[in-house]
């Protein structure tokens, strides 16, 4: 596929990236009718520049190689249901580097059909609101409360409680379409080239 411009990470992984609302795009985009998708910066391994990384690329093409050094650990996909209450769990734990510079940075989550706005209280993160936001966070919102039902795709790195998330293994109505991230992400790119992911306020924070 093709990229309008250069897709990055957020250098110190605190902060919604391009790359990652391109592939919780993709994972949302993969299995219709959910509400969301989540996915860890730390799995998000390299940035996509416009500068081919070699003399037999064009500028802006996206190459296998490219994706799969974005992509490189094999995560399969899988989807649950998390109630809202239980959502802020994950987000709580996802925040937690932001404002506590002991913790692993690779927890930041990054999200799709999702907004959420947070700040610290010391080193403790707080949620200030969680949202379903199906068009992007400047499109129509409703609020997510503690009861609610959130049904998303996520992968089985974070299903199984990495990088901290036991709450996920507390889902509902779980299933697991085991479809690699990487080829996910690629039939996206291939679907909807020239992509241009852009940060758009899904996460709003410190």
């Amino acid at each position: 596929g093709t990229q309008q411009f250069d897709i990055k990470r957020a250098p110190t992984r605190l902060f919604e990236s391009a790359m990652g609302n391109m592939v919780t795009d993709a994972m949302r985009g993969a299995y219709p009718g959910l509400d969301g998708a989540f996915t860890n910066s730390g799995g998000l391994r390299a940035d996509v520049n416009c500068d081919p990384p070699s003399a037999s690329e064009a500028s802006c093409e996206i190459t296998w190689g490219e994706m799969f050094a974005v992509l490189p650990f094999g995560n399969r996909t899988l989807i649950l249901t998390l109630t809202g209450a239980q959502l802020e769990q994950a987000y709580l734990n996802g925040f937690s580097p932001k404002c506590n510079p002991a913790i692993a940075t690779g927890r930041f989550p990054q999200i799709s059909g999702l907004k959420v706005e947070y700040h610290c209280n010391g080193t403790a993160p707080v949620v200030d609101g969680m949202w379903k936001a199906p068009d992007g966070p400047s499109g129509p919102l409703t609020v997510i409360g503690p009861a609610d039902t959130v049904r998303f795709v996520t992968n089985d790195f974070m299903y199984t409680g990495g990088d901290g998330y036991t709450v996920f293994s507390q889902g509902t109505n779980v299933l697991q379409p085991g479809d690699d991230l990487l080829q996910v992400a690629i039939d996206y790119i291939t679907a909807n080239s020239p992509v241009g992911p852009v940060v758009e306020g899904r996460i709003v924070g410190p």
